[in-house]
């Protein structure tokens, strides 16, 4: 028996002080405790067992790895209309410094003209009874996956916020709807107004003849410019 192997039988009868099931195993036994021994590379532990490491530092399975939100749920709101139906005609106008809470009717369309990521930018032209000139603005809006929408208008004349409505969508009759709630100022007071804003198709009734407007889509958005794009750098 070599020196190496004599030291590791010592080293193995000094291990097996004090344990009777091995100090009495049968010389079979410990000859083949002996050879694993032997085998197993010198300071090799648990912490070094190859299936160890390699399970530690595996890539998660494809069914674990973090979902990614579908960012492009709304992607086809691009190039859609929508309008104010009938029974979303009536808001309350509130002039400053009174205690009138007035009664108006008017049309409100949107023509979003962008989309990217969960934002949309559009046109936003809206008519009133106390201002038959139409409000021409701007919007940049933010829709979540789940739906939830947030808006903030500009006036095209000068870029300051106007308006910040917010909104969800909703399905409505199996149809989505967009139910937006919004306070914003207006002629000395503020308007308060909220609606089930629906979407109006080039072959839809109300794309030709708008509720209270009486005029169809491109003639009531034909009085103010074009909504911008999103520009990415």
């Amino acid at each position: 028996m070599s020196s190496t192997m004599c030291s590791m039988t010592r080293s193995m009868t000094r291990s097996m002080r004090g344990r009777p099931s091995l100090a009495f195993a049968h010389p079979l036994v410990l000859a083949a405790l002996l050879v694993v021994a032997v085998a197993r590379p010198s300071g090799a532990g648990a912490a070094a067992d190859p299936a160890a490491g390699a399970s530690a530092h595996a890539p998660l399975p494809p069914s674990e790895e973090r979902p990614i939100p579908p960012y492009d749920r709304w992607k086809w709101i691009e190039d859609t209309y929508w309008i104010v139906p009938s029974n979303g005609i009536f808001s309350i106008y509130h002039p400053l410094g009174t205690d009138d809470f007035v009664v108006t009717r008017g049309q409100t369309v949107f023509h979003i003209t962008d989309y990217f990521n969960g934002y949309f930018t559009g046109s936003v032209v809206v008519k009133l009874t106390t201002q038959l000139v139409p409000s021409c603005q701007y919007m940049l809006g933010q829709v979540t996956p789940e739906g939830r929408v947030y808006m903030t208008m500009y006036d095209v004349a000068s870029g300051a916020v106007t308006n910040t409505p917010l909104g969800t969508m909703v399905k409505k009759g199996g149809k989505w709807t967009m139910v937006n709630q919004m306070t914003g100022p207006a002629s000395g007071g503020t308007l308060s107004h909220w609606a089930y804003m629906v979407q109006s198709k080039r072959e839809d009734p109300t794309f030709r003849d708008l509720p209270w407007a009486h005029e169809s889509v491109p003639q009531f958005l034909s009085a103010c410019p074009p909504g911008p794009k999103i520009r990415e750098r």
